[in-house]
């Protein structure tokens, strides 16, 4: 009993043990559509996940066949060179599709999924996201409480896994979870080592080159996961050369170096043409498919988007009592900055690229491209956590302290477990919840992940076996596909899923699909409260939150 209350103590207690059980909970709620019937249902299967799921298991492979000798240059452009011998996409670096891709073999190996089809099981891939949001929440966690003491290390760890948008996200076999973790690792692994940039020469602090080399590795594989990974580099040199002034250049020179190495090592595909190639990757990022954003009722495209929408998403989507505490954990940040610039460097990296997207940078799907910096709030949580404690401990005795920290934590994870498994259509009390936020024209839900596996069993009593179902919106081409290869559900039905068609004339009855992702949903469907009233299009099957409907199975006559 002593060594379990001694362990507790541990200012990095809180990040194991909250980082543990998230894993766990993400694991047991992973099922999107059959593959798992043993475990709960999580998110319907989204377009990303697909092609994700599909090259990480392809990066595995072409491991395990070539081994070491993948770093010859022949077997690299064999492997990676136009034309060669698989079908590598280079749109995103490997690193975070890889991961995916251990976690996909892993799963199989322990539990193989029920009636795979083909090489690539999207539900096993998720198991990856789970292990990195896992650690996400203990990075986040152990750093609070080394930082500022045990207390703030729970309420960091704690805030993370109460995160709605970032807990669904982790059920995903989507890159964002890979990008949470490796950026907060590359902006804290470094404020936590080069903290003695906020001392004074006379005190003696001295930083040499050698301290950016593990930094630089941990930037490195940020931007081996995403582009987004490279949105830390300037906040980091403002910084360090802020606090630092001469004393930063080597170990800033070294901390890009090292990065630049690790990325360069790391993505095979840049050997064959580094200038190019990085030219094209970079280029990437603008040079792609417009999507459309609703917002406040209207359509926009994606880089016309009103410059207030990442901070209006950022503030709506996290419960709003943490929003309190951090807002707490800030204000004390900033009252002590020149004692301890580490939080400053944080605030820098979560305010950066909330302000990138706030130009003509396209961004959609909510809050997805700027989702690193959700964790990285949570050392503010952290903090707030950590002064409201004591301000309680003060007022209050020990048992009704805890007993109110219990009930208050115990509330804000109500909105995980409404909404589940359609965390991705959270929206917290300053939107009025999922009702108020659709009643102002905020989107409802991303890509299909309200297509759930309850909706789909839901389904099966009301369509035939072997019936076409019109599907709406259809943002990809093979997106219906994977729909019909993913589920052992449609599989077992033997349905056969195509684009809704306008006004298409038919002599059959149709069956229409649809999950309301407002931005690209068609007019007939995109109709107010007091319309469905009215109308006569009733759904046979929906699947509804907060009394929003998220997705409908339609019969047209």
């Amino acid at each position: 009993m002593n060594s379990l209350r001694n362990l507790l103590q541990r200012p990095w207690a809180g990040g194991v043990l909250i980082g543990l059980l998230a894993f766990i909970l993400v694991v047991a709620t992973l099922d999107p559509s059959g593959s798992y019937p043993g475990l709960a249902q999580g998110p319907g299967i989204t377009v990303d996940e697909v092609f994700n799921a599909q090259q990480g298991v392809l990066l595995v492979e072409i491991l395990r066949n070539y081994g070491i000798w993948i770093l010859d240059p022949v077997n690299v452009r064999e492997v990676f060179g136009e034309g060669g011998v698989v079908p590598y996409l280079p749109d995103h670096p490997p690193l975070g599709r890889f991961v995916l891709g251990l976690g996909h073999h892993f799963m199989w190996s322990v539990a193989a999924p029920d009636s795979p089809m083909g090489m690539s099981v999207t539900a096993c891939a998720r198991f990856g996201s789970a292990v990195l949001f896992g650690l996400t929440v203990f990075l986040v966690g152990a750093t609070a409480g080394t930082w500022f003491g045990k207390e703030a290390g729970w309420f960091a760890a704690i805030s993370v896994l109460l995160m709605p948008r970032v807990f669904a996200h982790a059920h995903l076999a989507s890159l964002e979870s890979c990008v949470n973790l490796t950026y907060a690792l590359a902006v804290l692994c470094l404020a936590d080592r080069w903290n003695l940039l906020s001392k004074t020469e006379q005190e003696g602090s001295s930083l040499n080159w050698k301290q950016g080399l593990f930094p630089g590795v941990m930037l490195g594989l940020a931007m081996l996961t995403k582009i987004q990974g490279f949105l830390v580099i300037p906040m980091i040199i403002l910084w360090a050369l802020w606090y630092g002034r001469q004393r930063a250049i080597k170990p800033l020179f070294a901390w890009g170096i090292t990065g630049i190495l690790v990325f360069f090592i790391g993505w095979p595909w840049l050997w064959l043409d580094p200038i190019g190639h990085l030219m094209q990757f970079l280029g990437s990022a603008t040079d792609r498919v417009s999507l459309n954003v609703w917002y406040f009722g209207k359509r926009y495209a994606d880089v016309d988007t009103p410059w207030h929408y990442p901070w209006v998403m950022f503030a709506v989507t996290v419960p709003i009592s943490l929003h309190l505490l951090g807002g707490w954990g800030l204000v004390a940040a900033i009252k002590k900055q020149s004692r301890d610039p580490r939080l400053i460097l944080v605030l820098m990296c979560i305010l950066f690229p909330l302000g990138l997207f706030s130009t003509r940078t396209a961004v959609y799907d909510g809050e997805r491209l700027f989702l690193m910096v959700f964790p990285l709030w949570g050392l503010f949580i952290g903090l707030g956590g950590k002064h409201c404690w004591d301000w309680l401990r003060e007022r209050r005795s020990s048992k009704q302290a805890w007993g109110i920290a219990v009930v208050f934590l115990l509330f804000q994870s109500w909105g995980i477990v409404s909404m589940h498994p359609c965390q991705l259509s959270y929206y917290n009390l300053l939107a009025g919840g999922l009702r108020g936020a659709d009643a102002i024209g905020l989107e409802r839900t991303y890509w299909s992940d309200s297509i759930t596996r309850s909706f789909l069993q839901e389904s099966v009593g009301k369509i035939p076996q072997g019936s076409v179902i019109e599907v709406a919106p259809v943002l990809h081409q093979f997106q219906l596909e994977e729909m019909e290869t993913q589920s052992p559900i449609v599989r077992q039905q033997r349905w056969k899923f195509q684009p809704y068609v306008v006004d298409a004339e038919s002599n059959r009855k149709r069956f229409v699909m649809i999950y309301y992702r407002q931005a690209d949903l068609p007019q007939r469907f995109r109709v107010s409260d007091q319309q469905k009233q009215q109308s006569t299009l009733k759904p046979i099957v929906e699947l509804k939150r907060k009394g929003i409907r998220l997705a409908a199975l339609f019969l047209l006559d």
